[in-house]
């Protein structure tokens, strides 16, 4: 696998010198300026927004309003066209038109840093778009082997709202050419088994009508997933998803994907062929509760607007999410409640405007329909850390305890605390709004928050005094806290909650049970922390761990062995999470017998509702019997990594595997 992965690389730099796709950039890695990209003039204004109003996928690139009257440019990295005299460039965009005269939108490119020469520009006398521009470049910059473009805004900056930009491509085509042009699909953090998802895009003039996509995990086994009846003309993309899935021990994991084949031989341009992303396999996961951040204003009229559908939905949805706003000190005079820890988040976030939405840390637009969709795609995301906050107040000082606990590792995660208060009135302005939900009036330790390296499973505490005498708090007795974890370069919001009023968490640790594919195991003492357990001879099959807590609020993590011999331990935290114990539970065979056990076959969940996973038993062949024993199902060549019982009455069923070396393994499943 290491000559293959050798192989794939070296074809990758020797052809991308003569690569005819130059520049594709969609905006996926959630970064601005994008990596090698730069932005001369206004860099505040620009960031990436999760949402697809140039006509694309979310998320894209957004400039925002200022009232400034200059230009700004968002410039690519330097592309060698050496040899070219003609180059095509394509893009998606809108312009939200505020007032004439508005800016002009335009692309330039230069050569060696030379002058900037303008390729194509418009002056928008209202909205465009969404739109896809081509582009055929012919001038003297091409051909030079430091080629840039930029795409530039110039004039009275206050007379357009937004302008959205994304699937930019420059490219040189082909006869036949497909490119893999994105796995953001593949979920970077993943603790079940998960699927490996990306995009293909034809940068030919041949229309694609199949594919094979392969990939490899940490250089494994190579996979591969064919894709036919497709009908792709130049320029449309196709979103893919592998038959395999991947997993693997905790951790990080490389996932290298590439185009084997289009329509059924190699394609004409290997640059553009392959992708890899690191994912990570974590310890737990549970639901992700969705931070909402709104800047606002009570003397913004559109703030109040709305507000008034904004706030309602807040309240229907109150126990499933967390709602911070920060008051602005603009329009003039702007809102009495600002202060400085709000205009560091203003700062953070690049806001320029109010009002401003953003959820989970991405930029949403403020209108119901983008609300209740970025509500829908953050609920589809795994959290990936637990938080449990109790505050108290004495006076004006206000206790608080915070534990966040990790189900993998985190480098300079930014740790929130807010104080908010649950509605004010005195901060009334001149937009008509006379009540205020969720008002920020202070940021612990300031608007910077705590910035720590967390451990997988370790947790973290906060304990703390704040004095809240001196802020804008009009009733002490109407106090929130709301406590959130974000990543600083790409504001991701990993997970967020309340803190609760006077809280008192249990601190049991222990377990009441162990069970073993179903079987209580013997000998289980709730304070005996480690078990050695021989296996029969012949097992392959990693068993099923699954452990009781005496306290029901108790969070129980098993972390199964991805081997025999090997260790499956079970990590209890208390309702507090700081509570900790480790139950392990070690497996061997007879002595002497420990070589001959070299793969292991994993088979969960069982009891299952319909799907399992099945690792370890490749190209073999995998039969199912029902409790009569006749067969009910079967597969002569199993390549996939799950096995569908969902259309199988409930009840107890036997899956035989024989593998390619002859030998057979035999386990029971129940169908619930």
């Amino acid at each position: 696998m290491k000559t293959l992965y050798l192989l794939i690389t070296l074809l990758f730099l020797n052809t991308i010198a003569q690569g005819q796709t130059f520049l594709w950039e969609s905006f996926d890695a959630n970064q601005m300026p994008p990596s090698g990209w730069s932005i001369i003039g206004l860099q505040a204004q620009w960031e990436t927004s999760n949402t697809d109003n140039a006509g694309g996928s979310p998320p894209e690139a957004k400039f925002t309003y200022i009232n400034q009257n200059t230009t700004t440019r968002l410039v690519s990295p330097m592309m060698d066209l050496t040899g070219l005299t003609s180059i095509k460039l394509s893009f998606k965009y809108f312009y939200d038109f505020y007032a004439n005269p508005a800016p002009k939108i335009g692309v330039a490119t230069r050569s060696h840093n030379g002058i900037w020469n303008t390729v194509w520009e418009k002056t928008p006398t209202g909205n465009v778009g969404p739109i896809q521009i081509d582009v055929q470049i012919t001038n003297a910059d091409v051909g030079q082997s430091e080629f840039q473009i930029c795409f530039f805004l110039t004039g009275n900056m206050y007379n357009l709202d937004y302008v959205f930009i994304d699937n930019i491509l420059l490219f040189n085509p082909l006869n036949r050419d497909g490119g893999l042009v994105s796995l953001s699909g593949t979920p970077k953090y993943f603790s079940d088994p998960a699927p490996v998802k990306g995009a293909i895009m034809n940068f030919g003039t041949t229309t694609i009508t199949d594919a094979e996509i392969q990939f490899t995990v940490d250089n494994g086994p190579v996979n591969t997933t064919s894709f036919t009846g497709l009908s792709l003309t130049t320029q449309q993309s196709y979103a893919f998803t592998c038959d395999q899935l991947v997993d693997g021990a905790l951790g990080p994991h490389t996932v290298i994907a590439w185009i084997n084949t289009i329509n059924g031989s190699p394609d004409d341009d290997h640059s553009n062929d392959t992708l890899s992303k690191t994912i990570e396999k974590v310890s737990y996961s549970l639901p992700r509760k969705p931070l909402f951040e709104e800047f606002t204003s009570s003397t913004c009229g559109p703030c109040a607007s709305f507000n008034a559908s904004f706030v309602p939905w807040c309240t229907t949805h109150e126990e499933e999410i967390t709602l911070i706003k920060y008051q602005m000190n603009w329009p003039s005079p702007g809102d009495p409640y600002y202060t400085p820890e709000g205009g560091v988040r203003k700062t953070f976030y690049g806001v320029g405007f109010v009002p401003d939405l953003y959820v989970n840390g991405s930029a949403t637009a403020t209108d119901m329909t983008a609300v209740q969709q970025a509500f829908t795609q953050a609920n589809l995301l795994a959290g990936l850390m637990k938080i449990k906050g109790s505050h108290s107040l004495n006076g004006t000082v206000m206790s608080i305890n915070a534990t966040i606990l990790p189900f993998c590792n985190f480098t300079n995660a930014r740790i929130y605390i807010v104080v908010m208060e649950k509605i004010t009135h005195n901060n009334q302005g001149n937009n008509g709004e006379t009540s205020f939900h969720h008002v920020m009036m202070k940021m612990v330790p300031n608007g910077d928050g705590t910035v720590t390296n967390l451990v997988d499973r370790v947790p973290f505490s906060i304990v703390t005094d704040v004095d809240l005498a001196g802020t804008h708090i009009e009733e002490f007795t109407d106090l929130i806290v709301g406590i959130f974890i974000q990543d600083g370069p790409t504001k991701e919001v990993f997970q967020s909650d309340y803190s609760i009023e006077n809280g008192a968490f249990n601190t049991e640790a222990r377990l009441s049970d162990i069970s073993m594919d179903g079987t209580p195991l013997s000998g289980f003492d709730p304070e005996t922390y480690s078990y050695d357990i021989v296996l029969q001879g012949g097992t392959s099959v990693v068993p099923q761990i699954e452990g009781a807590p005496m306290d029901p609020n108790a969070l129980v993590i098993v972390v199964p062995s991805n081997t025999l011999p090997g260790t499956t331990s079970i990590d209890v935290f208390g309702e507090n999470l700081s509570s900790h114990n480790i139950y392990n539970l070690n497996f061997s065979f007879p002595v002497g017998q420990e070589e001959v056990y070299k793969e292991t076959i994993r088979i969960y969940p069982n009891p299952t509702k319909g799907l399992v996973y099945l690792f370890g038993a490749p190209h073999s062949r995998v039969s199912v019997f029902n409790s009569l024993g006749a067969q009910v199902n079967s597969i002569d060549d199993f390549t996939a990594n799950t096995f569908d019982f969902s259309a199988l009455a409930k009840g107890v069923y036997l899956i035989k595997i024989e593998k390619s070396d002859n030998s057979v393994i035999q386990k029971k499943i129940v169908v619930l």
